[in-house]
């Protein structure tokens, strides 16, 4: 399963879902939480309501829901509108997660109802960044992890640069990874600087992310091009593996440079990425 993006759309303006699903994320998320003011909030779960009679069909492409976060009154009222709807999203993405106590809540609750959606848990607080690994331990199989940056910052007063976000995300990135899960890194808020959005996505690829969160149609094509292998990178891993492979599984020269298992391992990741983007 594909994690490159998931383009938030409000839940109060499903006119706009066509546009979002017409862009090709891997994945379109309706907003419950940042996305709709609190005085719409009531009118956003019943329009939801009715919509998950079509079992949140998003015509072949992957449709999810993020909610408002579990230790607000809005994210309870989220979760008792949705015990009643009769179709629940394959993607639940859960905002603002700060210990690990919140997910098995939410996993006991969607596992009266069937197989539980894949989770999304965003880390945005700074208690959250703190448990990244306790919460990543925590999540069920086929998780994502994902960093709310804006949020983080404005808790701690750091600026969104580079240099105030390594930390988070080295953090981050590391508990995902220990926990077996993919992460993701936050968003790009300018939208219109497709060069700033590319450089950033080159910068978290490299630190080991997976993909990363959009807010605009037009940051799609330029998060898959960074977060999806080329043709090169291809071709590169396939001949890598075989080296290894004619060698018996022993470290062994390629291209004038020396190869063993650990970089196998990212020569096979190459390979299951190239893979995924494309179910």
């Amino acid at each position: 399963m594909s994690f490159r993006s998931v383009l938030f759309t409000p839940a109060t303006k499903l006119d706009r879902l066509p546009r979002a699903l017409a862009a090709s994320p891997d994945w379109v998320a309706l907003d419950l939480e940042d996305g709709v003011p609190p005085s719409e909030k009531d009118i956003s779960r019943q329009k939801l309501k009715e919509f998950s009679q079509r079992q949140f069909d998003g015509n072949g492409h992957r449709l999810g829901l993020r909610i408002n976060a579990l230790s607000t009154a809005a994210g309870i009222r989220d979760m008792a509108a949705m015990l009643d709807w009769p179709h629940w999203p394959d993607l639940l993405i859960l905002p603002k997660v700060e210990s690990a106590i919140q997910i098995r809540q939410i996993v006991a609750l969607a596992e009266g109802r069937g197989p539980v959606p894949v989770l999304l848990i965003t880390l945005e607080t700074a208690l959250g960044v703190e448990n990244a690994a306790a919460i990543a331990r925590a999540a069920p199989a086929g998780s994502v992890i994902g960093y709310g940056s804006a949020d983080h910052m404005a808790e701690t007063g750091g600026d969104m640069g580079a240099a105030s976000l390594a930390w988070a995300r080295g953090r981050i990135v590391n508990a995902a990874a220990a926990a077996g899960l993919p992460a993701l890194d936050g968003v790009w808020l300018q939208f219109r600087d497709i060069d700033g959005l590319l450089n950033e996505a080159r910068l978290v690829k490299s630190m080991g992310f997976a993909g990363k969160i959009a807010i605009h149609p037009d940051q799609i094509e330029p998060i898959h091009s960074v977060f999806s292998p080329s043709d090169a990178e291809i071709e590169t891993a396939r001949a890598m593996i075989a080296a290894f492979d004619a060698a018996g599984g022993r470290a062994t020269s390629f291209r004038g440079k020396m190869i063993d298992a650990p970089v196998l391992e990212r020569a096979r990741r190459i390979i299951q990425t190239q893979k995924r983007s494309k179910t």
